[in-house]
């Protein structure tokens, strides 16, 4: 009876400190997810430049043009790449409209008018003038 209390015992501590690191880990993952959205507003707001962030791994992508061939390339992975600002912006301005985190409703209403302005903004544009402004 002793021997099943003790099993029944550490599997009890181990469910619990598995169950503890997973708070810890969702906590940190949560921190991670907020912290990316608030810096890329005030990137977005200050600057009125795309975040670096967003633009860094799209221009890797992007070969260097020296024939035609690659000039079609370009040209249309600049132009998924410009789709997939323009869906950033759209997921960050869905986020601000529905976040608890803003200080207030003026503050929520002068944060996404900036956003939309800048994303109208960039919607007239081609990728390189976007990522150029």
């Amino acid at each position: 009876m002793l021997k099943i209390f003790l099993i029944f015992l550490v599997f009890i501590v181990f469910f619990v400190l598995i169950l503890r690191l997973a708070v810890i880990l969702m906590g940190r993952i949560a921190g991670r997810y907020v912290n990316d959205k608030h810096r890329a507003a005030e990137e977005i707001v200050n600057t009125g430049k795309v975040p670096k962030r967003w633009s860094n791994k799209l221009e890797k992508r992007i070969p260097l043009v020296s024939n035609s061939h690659q000039l079609k390339k370009a040209l249309k992975m600049e132009s998924r790449a410009k789709t997939i600002i323009l869906k950033k912006m759209d997921n960050l301005i869905k986020y601000f409209k529905t976040s608890p985190l803003v200080q207030n409703k003026e503050t929520k209403e002068i944060l996404l008018d900036k956003l939309l302005r800048a994303r109208k903004d960039w919607k007239e544009k081609n990728y390189k003038e976007i990522i150029a402004s």
